[in-house]
């Protein structure tokens, strides 16, 4: 069992931007940290293969065969219609949409966010501050992740990632299928910060290790 508590101070530029609420809507809020998958899909459908990682705005973040397979600038697209793709996509979508420079971000709200009041919430948030640079410090690594639900047209993900602190957080993301691949569906309203600090990762995350 995973120990929740209030997500400590702001660690980064990741983290002041999840904290000033951009991420704030990236779920549906915080998830029971006794939830396991409830997925019937078969186990190797949870676990990318040939994994690698790609560095991009200062932070790693995961590239297999189940996708990102199309990379374009601040935006990253073409994944499986699968566990191990839809989890890519939360991923890759949290961050993207956190740490895009200005110039850059509009275009992932464009085609990495579902359509609704919470994509239209999240650009009027992100066109009040301003990002030129790359993460410096603090920065995130992210561990691994959760299917916490999953069908062929939305799944519920809880991303781990822990800090140069030692700290961990959770982060759950939900996206939905639409017509070109997987997009995270921000809420609205938000109830609650879907980001998270636990004391432990469980032992059924699926781990992303680096070679």
């Amino acid at each position: 069992m995973t120990k929740e508590h209030s997500l400590p101070d702001p660690r980064g530029a990741i983290a002041l931007v999840m904290l000033a609420g951009l991420l704030a809507t990236t779920g549906c809020g915080t998830t029971d940290p006794d939830q396991t998958t409830t997925s019937t899909t078969s186990p190797a459908s949870l676990v990318p293969s040939g994994l690698s990682w790609r560095s991009w705005q200062g932070i790693e973040l995961p590239v297999a065969q189940q996708g990102p397979r199309l990379i374009e600038g601040a935006v990253a697209s073409d994944w499986d219609r699968s566990p191990a793709g839809a989890a890519l996509a939360a991923i890759h979508t949290t961050v993207r949409m956190s740490v895009a420079p200005d110039g850059q971000w509009a275009l992932v709200g464009q085609r990495m966010l579902a359509s609704g009041p919470g994509r239209d919430k999240w650009a009027t948030a992100r066109a009040q501050i301003s990002i030129t640079s790359p993460a410096a410090e603090t920065v995130p690594t992210i561990l691994g992740y959760l299917i916490a639900t999953y069908t062929d047209t939305e799944a519920r993900i809880d991303i781990y990632a822990t800090y140069p602190d030692h700290s961990i957080t959770r982060n759950t993301a939900t996206v939905v299928w639409t017509a070109d691949g997987w997009r995270l569906l921000l809420p609205d309203p938000v109830i609650e910060s879907p980001v998270t600090a636990v004391d432990s990762v469980p032992a059924s995350i699926v781990r992303l290790n680096r070679a």
